[in-house]
This record gives C-alpha cells, sequence and structure tokens, in this order.
C-alpha cells in the first residue's frame, strides 16, 4: 500500500510517500514560500524521485489541523484534487499526532539525558506557536513504549496551558522558541524541553500514521471533510463583532 502525505500545516511543510509501513522518500518544502506555488512542484519531484505515478497512490494522507489556516486549506484542496481525479480516498491526520510521531520515530529523543530525569510514565506535550499569545497543544502519556493521547487539542494561552500541569512534563515543537522560557518559569522544576529538530518530516509521519488508518478502514467521507481549525479565523471574528453571520 502506498501513502502520499502532505503536511502544510506547519511552517515547515514537507511531502512524503510510504510503502507498506516503510518510508520511501521525503521532501522539505522550500522556507518561507508560498504553499500554493510550491506544492505541486515539490509533489511532481518526489513522485519522479520514486518513480511512482499518482494513479500508483492507495490513499493521500494530509495534515487536517490545527495549524496555519491557508496552510490547512491548500493541502486539503490538494487531497481532493486527487481524489477526483484517482477515485483514492483522503485520510486525515491531526497535526500534533503527526508532531509526536516525528519526534518518537527520532532515536535520539529516546538516547536523551530527560528519559533519565523522569518516571516510566511520562507526559508529552508538543506546543506549535499559534499567534495570538496562543499555542496549539495537546497532552500526551507515554508509558511501556506506548503513546496515548490524553488531552484534545487546544488553541490556548501558555498560561492557561501550564495551569493544566501538575507532574513533569517534556515540551517539544516549534512553539517552545517563542513560550520556552515562560513555561520554564511558570512551571518551575516540572518542564523539560527537548529542542533537536525531529529526524522524520510531518509529512513522513502522516504517511505513516494515514497507512495505518487506511488498512483499519479509518476513511472519511472526503466531500464533507474539512481542516480542523480549533479556533475561529480572523474573518469570522470581524464578521460577528459587525453583527453579521458566518456560513
Amino acid at each position: 500500500m502506498i501513502i502520499l502525505g502532505i503536511d502544510t500545516s506547519t511552517n515547515q511543510g514537507s511531502v512524503a510517500i510510504a510503502e507498506g509501513g516503510s518510508l520511501l522518500s521525503e521532501s522539505f518544502l522550500p522556507l518561507n514560500s508560498s504553499y500554493s506555488k510550491t506544492l505541486i512542484n515539490s509533489l511532481d519531484d518526489l513522485l519522479k524521485k520514486c518513480k511512482i505515478g499518482i494513479n500508483d497512490i492507495d490513499g493521500f494522507a494530509v495534515s487536517i489541523g490545527p495549524g496555519s489556516f491557508t496552510g490547512l486549506r491548500i493541502g486539503l484542496s490538494t487531497c481532493k484534487g486527487f481524489n477526483l481525479a484517482t477515485g483514492k480516498p483522503i485520510v486525515p491526520v491531526g497535526t500534533l499526532d503527526a508532531i509526536v510521531e516525528s519526534y518518537f520515530s527520532d532515536s535520539g529523543f529516546f538516547q536523551s539525558s530527560i528519559f533519565n530525569l523522569q518516571s516510566p510514565i511520562l507526559l508529552l506535550c508538543p506546543i506549535l506557536d499559534a499567534k495570538k499569545g496562543e499555542v496549539y497543544a495537546s497532552l500526551y502519556k507515554y508509558e511501556k513504549e506506548v503513546i496515548k493521547k490524553v488531552e484534545d487539542d487546544m488553541a490556548i494561552s501558555p498560561e492557561r496551558l501550564c495551569e493544566k500541569i501538575n507532574e513533569p512534563v517534556i515540551f517539544f515543537g516549534d512553539g517552545i522558541k517563542s513560550y520556552g522560557d515562560f513555561i520554564r518559569d511558570k512551571l518551575k522544576g516540572l518542564a523539560y524541553f527537548y529542542d533537536d529538530a525531529q529526524k522524520n518530516s510531518v509529512a513522513a509521519s502522516i504517511a505513516l500514521l494515514g497507512g495505518k488508518k487506511l488498512e483499519r478502514g479509518d476513511i472519511e467521507d472526503s466531500t464533507v471533510l474539512k481542516p480542523r481549525y480549533i479556533r475561529r479565523s480572523e474573518a469570522e471574528i470581524k464578521l460577528e463583532e459587525k453583527g453579521g453571520i458566518y456560513l
């Protein structure tokens, strides 16, 4: 089973192809460029590199959010176009779930001294800078090499996030660049940080997680599939302030 993974939800977009649960190849999208201008060319280059045609793909896995509103729309609309052209299913994957997977696929994460400081049961918190004084975050438990999500995705202020935590936690993701110092001060000795860049792209994890979902038959109707924004867009907020209705 060949899965094409796409991530346009994060600052560093990426594309990847996985087959049979193994990564074939991945590519990062150019930094500081418009995904609408670079995504298709990057996908074309990746397919040529793997010598795979678009009709050979068994499913399109895409980051569904939270993340960049514009990026999420571009990634999902691209997959919907592929779905219409090939009839192959779209498999949505949570951005934060994929980020956790991308870090845990890095053996350096487990070899880090962080793991010598914690109990066998660890709390994990991926955070993305959501701008406007908030982060996108979720909480996961790591126990006996199994990761379980224990808190739904949130758009939340770093202060309120810290209020939810009363045990040692490992933070990772681009949000620690903006809020790491604040979190460290707020949580004192409870906060640990793993800020090495993950070896695998987010798209690689999306392709691998998407393949598992596809094997389980966990497929959603592509015609009603929407990005998971978590919070309202600026357009919705401004319209509400003017007394309008957002459709």
